[in-house]
């Protein structure tokens, strides 16, 4: 199966829902673009929370060791005033996408997995957690722009 997101390059709007630590449901609309550079790829993407007259917004920016031919996992970096330093891992297993992280303290954990509906469609499930406590979740459809 070759998958488009991630290891294409594109734009990609999102949309769904983000889930709080009460379990409280918002809505959640954002843009993920991917670029391959040389040596580096990256994944640089825009949230936006409706919660209220004040959106939250979050910004994140992966910086990914290309994936090696044959090869199916890969690493990945990112900087989070909230978080710290996260260090993750992306690995291929048929249809989906996983990724899985930590805080580089070890106190944040963090997976997410992007199944693909089509060239142009991957569903997106994803959660946070802080030692056993959930942090946040989100369900997140990723359409690809033209």
């Amino acid at each position: 199966m070759t998958h488009t997101f991630l290891l294409q390059e594109g734009v990609w709007s999102a949309r769904g829902h983000y889930f709080d630590d009460m379990e409280r449901i918002l809505p959640l609309d954002g843009m993920v673009r991917i670029t391959h550079l040389e040596g580096l790829w990256l994944n640089e993407g825009e949230t936006e929370i409706k919660i209220g007259e004040n959106p939250i917004k979050i910004h994140n920016r992966y910086e990914i060791i290309p994936l090696e031919e044959g090869k199916n996992q890969t690493t990945w970096k990112s900087v989070n005033p909230d978080l710290g330093i996260l260090l993750g891992r992306y690995i291929i297993v048929a249809d989906t996408i996983i990724s899985t992280c930590r805080s580089e303290k070890g106190e944040y954990t963090g997976a997410e997995f992007h199944l693909k509906v089509s060239d142009v469609h991957y569903k997106s499930r994803g959660i946070l957690s802080k030692g056993n406590d959930k942090l946040s979740s989100w369900s997140v459809d990723l359409q690809k722009s033209s």
